[in-house]
């Protein structure tokens, strides 16, 4: 028995709205905007997403050394894909030379340009206004991995987990 009608073809994967965070780095001179951008995207193709949007920021100082660059372009795009193809993307990443950082949060919708331009006026109001911005579907919420280094350890780093016993230890 069915549970309502089916907009998906029988045996086709069901697709999931995403959007993803890539941070680029562009470290030989002679390599383009253009080039960086086609290598993102042919990351997104080698797993069968299909990109909706796709928007380059610019380039900027990066706050501490990734991979021993200081500096990087950030590559922002929504796009549906099969959400078992989402660990596969993150391992193409992971092996591009380029690529040094990715964060894909998965969507309930893939906002509208309308929407993109509200959220990023409002954020932009708050950071002058001096309050603290975090996400709702922004970049620092959504649990899903990296995260604090620190996770399931004391207030200062120090191990939470159980101690060695004096068995086998020396004194």
């Amino acid at each position: 028995m069915s549970s309502g009608p089916s907009t998906q073809a029988p045996g086709e994967a069901r697709l999931r709205p995403y959007e993803a965070m890539f941070l680029v780095a562009n470290k030989e001179a002679r390599k383009t905007h253009d080039y960086l951008e086609e290598h993102v995207k042919s990351l997104l193709d080698k797993v069968g997403a299909r990109p909706s949007r796709f928007g380059k920021w610019e380039q900027r100082t990066l706050a501490y050394e990734i991979k021993g660059q200081r500096e990087g372009i950030f590559y922002l795009c929504y796009f549906e894909v099969d959400p078992k193809q989402i660990a596969a993307l993150k391992r193409e990443a992971a092996l591009s030379e380029l690529v040094l950082r990715m964060l894909v949060l998965a969507l309930d919708r893939i906002p509208t340009e309308d929407e993109e331009r509200r959220r990023a006026a409002s954020v932009e109001e708050a950071l002058r206004e001096g309050e603290e911005v975090r996400g709702e579907g922004g970049f620092e919420g959504g649990g899903g991995g990296g995260g604090d280094r620190r996770r399931g350890r004391g207030p200062r780093g120090e191990s939470g987990g159980i101690e060695p016993s004096g068995a086998g230890a020396m004194s």
